[in-house]
């Protein structure tokens, strides 16, 4: 009986160590504030001919290569009135997949991001007047392996032709 009590007293006391409400685990903090962000978007060429195909080099980073499934653009470009436009827009990516997956190339960055590059060919944009000026926009969408790291919508303007000295923001259709 005597061990019975005394095996009893031990439970209860490690029960009771156990269910201690001083011992709190600290709060979460994620290790990245962005887990993907679009750094750069440039055309190629400032001046094109009418019915020339531009083309856009995009830059940016993300946090892991082997959880990123794919990088969805929505590029705008407008002259006007005129708009053209390439992808699904992220309003509706809730129902619709953009048809436009862009193929990136990724290499390792800093502080635990990767850098990733891609170049988006734009057919078709250049059937404006003569003399018009294009302007480039878009949004990247992307999606991750993991629904608990989420995905997002990063928007990036047309910065101009990379490494120019005086960068112009759009391009000039003779």
């Amino acid at each position: 009986m005597k061990k019975i009590i005394l095996l009893l007293v031990v439970a209860s006391g490690v029960l009771l160590y156990g269910c201690s409400t001083n011992n709190s685990i600290p709060p979460y903090t994620t290790p990245f504030t962005n887990n993907f962000t679009v750094t750069s978007l440039n055309h190629t060429k400032d001046t094109v001919n009418q019915g020339d195909t531009i083309y856009v080099n995009v830059a940016g980073t993300m946090t892991d290569t082997a959880l990123a499934q794919a990088i969805y653009p929505y590029i705008t470009v407008s002259s006007g009135s005129t708009v053209y436009s390439y992808g699904t827009a992220t309003s509706n990516l809730s129902s619709t997949k953009t048809p436009v997956k862009l193929s990136y190339t990724a290499s390792s960055g800093s502080n635990g991001y990767y850098n990733w590059t891609g170049t988006i060919m734009l057919v078709g944009a250049t059937w404006v007047a003569h003399k018009s000026v294009l302007t480039i926009a878009g949004s990247f969408t992307y999606e991750l392996n993991l629904s608990s790291q989420g995905g997002g919508t990063v928007s990036a303007s047309d910065a101009g032709i990379l490494n120019a000295v005086t960068p112009k923001k759009s391009v000039y259709v003779n």
